[in-house]
């Protein structure tokens, strides 16, 4: 077997190597079908790699599908992805939005596997939620199940129709080091995309009031870092009180979303789903600049803002997206309404993406060793298992005895 394709760029590096070593030893004690078929919804990113290649040497055919955020930043990546052996790049744009095309998803299906081919499905953010019920029906016999990484994608699978067990791992304990990791990088390239765009500093408190829509990992990862930049007067909402109560204490201001959206002019969506109105949107008076965690499709429902005519788009580049309001105001998504650290070189050097990696991988190959041991619909990841890849991840990565 040749080498893995572990870097694209670096001149070097550890966690690559080790990460690849990590996941290959988890998924080597499963004995796999030779002609199984995996569809696996990922990031590129660079540390992707590792994992791309370890999916890759456990199917006859992994089916790379990008996910819309990082496909068009990264076409040298993408190449690099391409040589890696029984890798197929589906390097379609808006792969989120042909996938939610029933027919368009069953001819996709077809077309990469055989009538007696196994498949399964490593979903993240939801991308074939809309197709699933057909799914399961028009492959009942091939398709052994679906996999989903993600809380915003796990959103929308709830109440459809499935007879395919599948297990999320997105609230997992394990998941949380991941997320505050991304929470960091949020918060380091939103002040890069401000810096380089407008000649801001994110912690310019006299020009920049800063609000955190949503109180999960992410949301509370962001308040950790925008207080380390120095960041005092930081609003936060989420619709569930119960989160709040955690940050007076803090000093962190605690308010209603609308208030937040009309007092504080930097935004950090952090929910998932829909964080701001377009309600809200109609009522700003002053510029606005947003940074999402997921995507502006899943925290604006940015689709049907523009086809309601509520926000119009005006310039657009790597970093930034400009749109105006009904009333004429500018709201500037970084990263095109995407993650804010998209656009650059992330999770290389922290083992933490391993984590949720190993847990992704370990359910689809629970699924295909035995998926009669799951019943049909959604389910999570056993605790047992999750205990096993903390203390393998602590063993392998930090000598834990």
């Amino acid at each position: 077997m040749p080498s893995p394709i572990l870097t694209h760029s670096y001149c070097a590096d550890f966690y690559a190597e080790h990460g690849y070593q990590f996941l290959k030893k988890l998924s080597q004690e499963y004995e796999l079908p030779n002609n199984l078929v995996i569809f696996s919804v990922m990031h590129c990113y660079e540390g992707s790699l590792p994992y791309i290649n370890v999916l890759a040497e456990l199917a006859d055919k992994l089916i790379f599908i990008p996910k819309d955020a990082t496909v068009g930043a990264n076409p040298e990546l993408l190449a690099t992805i391409k040589k890696i052996p029984r890798c197929h790049v589906v390097s379609t744009h808006n792969n989120k939005a042909h996938l939610k095309n029933i027919e368009y998803c069953e001819m996709f299906i077809r077309q990469h596997i055989t009538p007696d081919t196994p498949f399964l499905i490593l979903d993240h953010g939801g991308y074939f939620s809309s197709s699933i019920t057909h799914i399961c029906q028009a492959f009942k016999e091939q398709c052994i199940g679906i996999t989903e990484l993600t809380a915003n994608g796990l959103q929308k699978y709830i109440n459809k129709s499935i007879s395919k067990p599948l297990i999320t791992v997105s609230h997992l304990s394990i998941k949380t080091p991941a997320d505050f990791e991304a929470s960091e990088c949020i918060v380091h390239y939103s002040d890069q995309i401000l810096r380089e765009e407008f000649g801001l500093k994110i912690n310019n408190s006299g020009f920049l009031k800063t609000g955190v829509i949503g109180a999960g990992n992410l949301g509370r990862g962001v308040i950790k870092h925008l207080k380390a930049k120095g960041i005092t007067n930081i609003h936060v909402t989420d619709i569930d009180p119960r989160k709040l109560t955690q940050f007076p204490r803090d000093g962190i201001q605690t308010c209603s979303s609308k208030y937040l959206v009309e007092h504080c002019n930097m935004l950090f969506c952090c929910t998932g789903n829909q964080s701001i109105t377009p309600e809200m949107i109609d009522a700003l008076s002053q510029p606005m600049f947003i940074s999402t965690v997921t995507s502006a499709d899943d925290e604006l429902h940015l689709p049907d803002l523009l086809q309601q005519g509520v926000l119009t788009e005006v310039k657009t580049n790597r970093l930034t997206k400009e749109y105006k309001t009904r009333n004429g105001h500018s709201v500037y998504l970084f990263a095109g309404g995407e993650s804010a650290n998209t656009p650059f070189k992330t999770g290389m050097g922290d083992p933490t993406l391993y984590l949720f990696e190993a847990a992704h991988m370990l359910a689809g190959l629970k699924l295909i060793k035995d998926a009669t041991q799951f019943k049909p619909g959604i389910q999570s990841l056993c605790e047992d298992d999750e205990i096993m890849i903390a203390e393998r991840w602590l063993r392998h990565f930090y000598h834990y005895q």
